[in-house]
């Protein structure tokens, strides 16, 4: 099943790294949209876990555990950690 969104709906929405033509925007977008709803999850899912990782380890692991998660959340979600 495709989405039944119109393929140029967020294609040329500023969106997009600027630096890629709208031609490969497009593309990259329908090959998207023709992926099932299942498949977009779990594609997002796996870039939503690569991307803790990469936070994770861009953390100096000779702090304690408090003040890595406390730098964690703050970079991840982009405001103070609640604790």
């Amino acid at each position: 099943m495709v989405s039944k969104i119109a393929p140029d709906r967020y294609a040329n929405t500023g969106f997009s790294v600027k630096d890629t033509p709208p031609e490969v925007n497009e593309r990259l977008f329908r090959e998207m949209m023709a992926k099932s709803p299942a498949e977009r999850v779990r594609i997002g899912m796996r870039m939503a876990a690569l991307a803790r990782k990469m936070v994770w380890a861009s953390i100096p692991d000779d702090l304690p555990e408090i003040e890595r998660r406390r730098q964690f959340f703050e970079r991840f979600y982009g405001e103070p950690a609640p604790f």
